[in-house]
This record gives structure tokens, C-alpha cells and sequence, in this order.
């Protein structure tokens, strides 16, 4: 008799617990556990200062590490994350070929160079509690490091090179995103982020040229949106 209560009780705390996961409507078939996410998309500065003024909208990838606890209804609302990503930005030839003087005091005739954009933050994800599809709201605290490339000019007199300072330090990021479940461990995300990066100490290094004006030589604090889109994939079943 014991026994057989034993194994009830098993079952029902089986029972329970795959309810528990299967059950919650409003999660888009979102249950506890471990999760990567994959994507990719374009990063756009905003309100560019200084230096951040020569750059143009590029690409760049991401992945994440999430993980979901259990909740009253299945999954909690609240989610956590370690996320890190690189995009790519290319020069904006216009406007530096307006800006840029040679040290001969002529102008450049083209230019070709790249800055990357390195990302490692924490984030927290507040899901809302939806039917058919996941939204959520992003919250992120972190690092970024700001590296532009070097350079590379032609000119009457000849060719040359310059590079802008390195800058590196906190960031804070905001948005939201939209997952939709697809098929068993599968789902498909969109998310659009806000950027701000405590990147002040930094400003216009030029070893073979000189600025033109000197707005292109303020320090400035680096603020970006991205746009992403991608793969989320349960890790455990």
C-alpha cells in the first residue's frame, strides 16, 4: 500500500510538472531552461558626435546565453542573460573627404576603411504575457569597445593613412523584442536596441594629416541602435 502511494505521488509531481510546461498560453511555447540565441543585423550610430560622425551604418552578428526559471503558470516572467556582439562599420567617405586635409594642406581624392563595434553585456528580459507570439522588454548593462580602423587615403600628392582614437567603456541598452515559437526546441526573434556607450576618453588621432574643423576632434560619448534578427534554440529538452 505504501508503495503504491509512493508511486502516485511520483506521478502526480510528473504530471504536474509537464502541465506546468505545457499549459502556460502565453508564453509561445516558452517553457524553464537554458537557451542560445543567434543573430544578426545592422548597427546605426544615432545623433552621431565627434568622430562617431564619420562613420555609416554597418553589420554585425550576436549570440546569446538565456536561461528561464519556473514560474506559477509554467515559465517566469523574468529571464537573464549573457549576450556578446560584433558589428562593422564603414567609413562614411563624403563626409570625411569633406573634413579631412592632408598634411600638404590639399584634399583627399577617396577613402576606404572600418571601425568595429565590440559588445559584452548582462541582460535582463521582462516577458510579456501574450498569445501566438513573445514580447518582451530588454535591459542591458555592460561594456563596449569602440575601435576604428585604420585609414587608408589617395591624394594628388600620394597616399597615406590616419586613424581615429580607440575608445572603450560602459553601456547601458534598452528595447524590446519579438519572439515567435516555430517547430519543438525552435524560434525566431526580432529585437531593436538603444545603445549608449560611457565611451568619453577618446577623440581624433591623426599621425599623418590634420582635421579640417574642429568638431571632428570632440570627445563624445558612443550612442548606436541595432536592429536583429535571428534563431532561439532550447539547449536541453
Amino acid at each position: 500500500m505504501r508503495s503504491h502511494s509512493l508511486a502516485l505521488v511520483v506521478l502526480l509531481g510528473i504530471s504536474v510538472s509537464a502541465r506546468a510546461q505545457e499549459t502556460d498560453r502565453f508564453a509561445d511555447g516558452l517553457i524553464p531552461g537554458a537557451y542560445l540565441r543567434v543573430g544578426a543585423g545592422t548597427m546605426t550610430p544615432v545623433n552621431a558626435q565627434g568622430s562617431l560622425r564619420d562613420w555609416k551604418p554597418g553589420t554585425g552578428v550576436s549570440v546569446a546565453w538565456e536561461s528561464w526559471d519556473a514560474g506559477q503558470t509554467g515559465v517566469s516572467r523574468l529571464g537573464f542573460a549573457l549576450s556578446a556582439a560584433y558589428s562593422s562599420l564603414p567609413i562614411d567617405g563624403q563626409r570625411f573627404l569633406t573634413e579631412f586635409t592632408l598634411p600638404t594642406g590639399g584634399k583627399a581624392n577617396s577613402v576606404a576603411g572600418n571601425a568595429s563595434v565590440l559588445e559584452v553585456t548582462t541582460n535582463l528580459r521582462f516577458r510579456i504575457p501574450a498569445p501566438y507570439i513573445m514580447p518582451s522588454i530588454v535591459i542591458g548593462l555592460g561594456f563596449l569597445d569602440w575601435r576604428p580602423g585604420e585609414i587608408r587615403y589617395t591624394g594628388a600628392a600620394g597616399n597615406g593613412t590616419t586613424k581615429q582614437q580607440h575608445r572603450s567603456g560602459g553601456e547601458v541598452a534598452i528595447g524590446g523584442s519579438l519572439d515567435k515559437h516555430i517547430y519543438d526546441r525552435f524560434a525566431i526573434f526580432g529585437e531593436a536596441m538603444y545603445v549608449y556607450g560611457y565611451t568619453r576618453f577618446g577623440g581624433y588621432g591623426t599621425p599623418t594629416g590634420v582635421c579640417a574643423t574642429s568638431g571632428c576632434d570632440a570627445l563624445s560619448n558612443t550612442t548606436v541602435t541595432t536592429l536583429r534578427g535571428g534563431l532561439r534554440v532550447r539547449l536541453m529538452r
